[in-house]
């Protein structure tokens, strides 16, 4: 799991820091003493988890993230226990009062991976609801190969059916985006599971053949690799 630390005493980043070295399968990606900067980390970055002190300057971190639109796994780290409750009600993994033993940071991060696990193998067995033809379907995730734009309205192909809906591509890249599917083209949305092999600058799922574009191949490439590791 990729994490960073949001903490503004040199102290207790110290502390945070080598507990992440000792520990198996967690590594930090940086270390932030205000919000701020840590946001702005986060807009370039992927974060797994963040271990997140309340009392920072300028912005607190229970305000950071409320802040967050779609917030990674948090630990709170904090003197002030009186923020439990309110730290559990914004669904943090755990609450870290300082100072704190390994133990206790290992109980904290062990839960982190609990969670982390049940988030990559949920959306496998996870539906989503669309609307087509007066209709209502409830589709599988699993069961969408691609998804392709048509002007205003973008196509579903499932394993059995086609939905055409009203929407952009760019709607559903942000809908499945915690699932196994990635952007190939700018008209072309893949779910990676369903790729049978890739020829050239062309992707093939079954018995259709789907382009794909130069700047997003390496992308994608890695992406495969690191599901088949």
């Amino acid at each position: 799991m990729n994490c960073i630390i949001v903490e503004d005493e040199p102290a207790a980043q110290s502390i945070l820091e080598q507990d992440i070295l000792l520990c198996p399968g967690l590594s930090c990606s940086g270390i932030f003493g205000d919000a701020f900067s840590a946001q702005a980390f986060l807009d370039q970055n992927k974060v797994d988890l963040i271990f997140l002190d309340i009392n920072l300057p300028e912005m607190s971190g229970i305000s950071f993230l409320r802040s967050l639109v779609h917030p990674p796994l948090v630990i709170f780290t904090t003197a002030y226990s009186q923020y439990a409750i309110e730290g559990f009600e914004l669904e943090i993994v755990d609450f870290l009062l300082k100072p704190f033993s390994y133990e206790r940071f290992c109980k904290a991060v062990n839960k982190a991976k609990e969670k982390f696990n049940q988030k990559a193998i949920q959306p496998a067995s996870q539906k989503i609801s669309i609307k087509t033809d007066r209709r209502i379907y409830q589709i599988g995730i699993s069961d969408i190969l691609f998804i392709e734009s048509c002007g205003d309205y973008v196509s579903v192909n499932c394993s059995d059916k086609k939905l055409v809906v009203h929407g952009t591509l760019k709607s559903w890249e942000e809908k499945l985006k915690d699932a196994s599917f990635q952007r190939v083209h700018r008209t072309v949305i893949v779910n990676l599971q369903k790729i049978d092999h890739i020829e050239g600058n062309q992707i093939s799922i079954g018995q259709h053949k789907l382009p794909l574009a130069e700047p997003y191949k390496t992308q994608l490439l890695e992406k495969m690799m690191n599901q088949s590791s």
